[in-house]
C-alpha cells in the first residue's frame, strides 16, 4: 500500500513545479512575439533576396564600378554593397532556422532532455 509522501517535501516539489509553470507563463508571450519577429524577418529577407538574386545587386554593384557616386555609408552597419554582406545574412538565416528546426523537432520528438539540451547548447 502506498504511503502518503512527506508533507513538507511535497509542498518544497509542488513549489518549485508551479515556479517552473510561473516561468513558463512569462515566457510563452516573448515566445509569440518572437515568432512574429521571425515572419518580419522572413519578409524583409525576401526583398533582399529578390535584390541580390534577381539582378538588382549587381547592376548597381557594377554601377558603382564604373564610377556611379553613391554614398555607401552606413549607421554602423555593413555595406549592402559589399560583397559578402547580402550572402552572409542569407546564411545566418539558414543556421538559425536549422537551429530553430531542430530545437522544434527534440521538443516534439520529446525524446529526452539530454538531447533538447545539446540542441539548444551547441546550436545544432
Amino acid at each position: 500500500m502506498d504511503t502518503l509522501p512527506d508533507p513538507a517535501a511535497a509542498q518544497a516539489h509542488i513549489n518549485e513545479i508551479q515556479q517552473l509553470y510561473r516561468e513558463w507563463t512569462e515566457l510563452l508571450p516573448k515566445l509569440e512575439a518572437g515568432r512574429q519577429e521571425w515572419r518580419r524577418s522572413a519578409a524583409i529577407m525576401r526583398q533582399l533576396e529578390q535584390f541580390y538574386f534577381e539582378g538588382g545587386f549587381a547592376r548597381y554593384h557594377q554601377a558603382i564600378e564604373n564610377g556611379l557616386d553613391i554614398d555607401l555609408r552606413t549607421q554602423g552597419e555593413y555595406s549592402v554593397m559589399g560583397e559578402d554582406t547580402l550572402w552572409n545574412a542569407f546564411s545566418d538565416q539558414q543556421t538559425l532556422a536549422w537551429q530553430w528546426l531542430r530545437a522544434a523537432i527534440a521538443v516534439l520528438d520529446r525524446g529526452g532532455e539530454e538531447e533538447e539540451a545539446e540542441v539548444v547548447e551547441n546550436g545544432i
